[in-house]
């Protein structure tokens, strides 16, 4: 892949999901690593030498989350906790998610202004 034109890694926590990423996809650069070890996420753009380039930042700058085993009673307070997690380890100046709970979440809450409006 080009290094100028930027870092991209595919990252999940499933051997056989990387594996068949591997294989589909020329180019980026695919880990099996767990989100929830930001760390980790960290370590994949040092091992990949993404860093020594003068990069100015440390972090990502566009993180795609698909959170979908956080479906569960629990999943909208999880995946909360996730995207807070890397939005303080890697500091993205976007965060861009696939997730059914938050969806569920987003179709319920209503604009200030129209509540505002009613009052």
């Amino acid at each position: 892949s080009d290094k100028s034109s930027g870092f991209c890694a595919g990252v999940d926590i499933g051997e056989k999901i990387i594996a068949n990423a591997k294989t589909k996809y020329d180019g980026p650069i695919f880990e099996v690593v767990n989100a929830w070890n930001t760390l980790d996420l960290l370590k994949v753009k040092i091992k990949h030498g993404s860093m020594l380039k003068g990069s100015a930042s440390m972090g990502y700058d566009v993180v795609y989350a698909d959170i979908g085993g956080l479906s569960g009673a629990h999943g909208l307070l999880e995946s909360l906790a996730l995207l807070d997690s890397i939005s303080k380890a890697l500091e993205p100046r976007c965060i861009v998610i696939k997730s059914q709970c938050m969806k569920r979440l987003a179709s319920q809450l209503v604009p200030y202004s129209r509540v505002k409006n009613k009052t």
